[in-house]
C-alpha cells in the first residue's frame, strides 16, 4: 500500500512539476540578449569550436539543395518528331530561307535608300523653315525679303521634286526585282514539296 502511495505522490509530483520545467527549458532555447549571461573566458575556445562547426553543418543542407535544385528546371530533351512530320522540315525550311532572304534584301533595299531618303525629309524641313520666314517677312511688311525667300522657296521646291523623283527611282528598281524573288522562293517551296509528294507513294 505504501508503495502504490508513493507512486501517485510521484506521479502527480510530475505532473505538477512538467508544465514548470517546459517554461523553463523554453525560456534556456530561446534566451534573449538581455538574459543571455557572458560567457566565461574558459568556454571562449569551447564556443568558438561550436561556432566553427555549426556553419558546416548549416552549409550541408544548402550544398545538398542546390545540386536538387540545378536539376528541377532542366528542360527535358526536344521530342523526336514522327517520320511523317520530319518529312514536312525541308518544306517548312523553304519558308524560312526565303523569309531570312527577303530580311537581308530589306536590309540592302534601306542601305541604298536611306541617302535619297534623308535628302528628301532635309529638304522638306528647309522649305517648311523658309516658308515659316516668308510668311513673318510678310507679317512685318518686309516685301524686299518676302521676294528673296519665295525666289529661294521655289529653289527649294524644285530641289525637293528632284529628291522626290530620286527616292522613288531608287525604290522602282527593287520593286522590280520583287516578282522575280517572289518566283524564286515559290520554285524553292514547290520544289520541297514535289519531294515530300514523292516520299509519300
Amino acid at each position: 500500500m505504501k508503495l502504490g502511495w508513493y507512486a501517485l505522490t510521484l506521479i502527480l509530483g510530475l505532473a505538477v512539476a512538467a508544465p514548470a520545467l517546459a517554461q523553463e527549458e523554453t525560456k534556456k532555447e530561446e534566451p534573449t540578449k538581455e538574459e543571455t549571461p557572458a560567457p566565461p573566458a574558459d568556454a571562449a575556445p569551447a564556443a568558438a569550436k561550436a561556432d566553427e562547426e555549426k556553419p558546416a553543418a548549416e552549409a550541408t543542407p544548402a550544398a545538398e539543395a542546390a545540386p536538387a535544385a540545378k536539376a528541377a528546371p532542366a528542360a527535358e530533351p526536344a521530342k523526336e518528331l514522327s517520320g511523317c512530320a520530319k518529312s514536312f522540315v525541308p518544306l517548312a525550311d523553304s519558308y524560312k530561307s526565303a523569309y531570312d532572304d527577303m530580311q537581308k534584301w530589306i536590309n540592302q533595299i534601306d542601305t541604298e535608300t536611306s541617302t535619297a531618303g534623308a535628302n528628301v525629309q532635309k529638304v522638306q524641313t528647309q522649305v517648311q523653315e523658309n516658308e515659316a520666314a516668308t510668311t513673318q517677312a510678310k507679317l512685318a511688311k518686309d516685301n524686299a525679303k518676302v521676294k528673296d525667300l519665295q525666289k529661294e522657296n521655289k529653289k527649294l521646291w524644285d530641289q525637293l521634286n528632284a529628291a522626290k523623283k530620286s527616292q522613288s527611282d531608287a525604290c522602282a528598281k527593287f520593286v522590280k526585282e520583287a516578282p522575280q524573288r517572289v518566283k524564286q522562293y515559290a520554285d524553292a517551296a514547290n520544289k520541297a514539296l514535289d519531294a515530300l509528294k514523292a516520299q509519300s507513294k
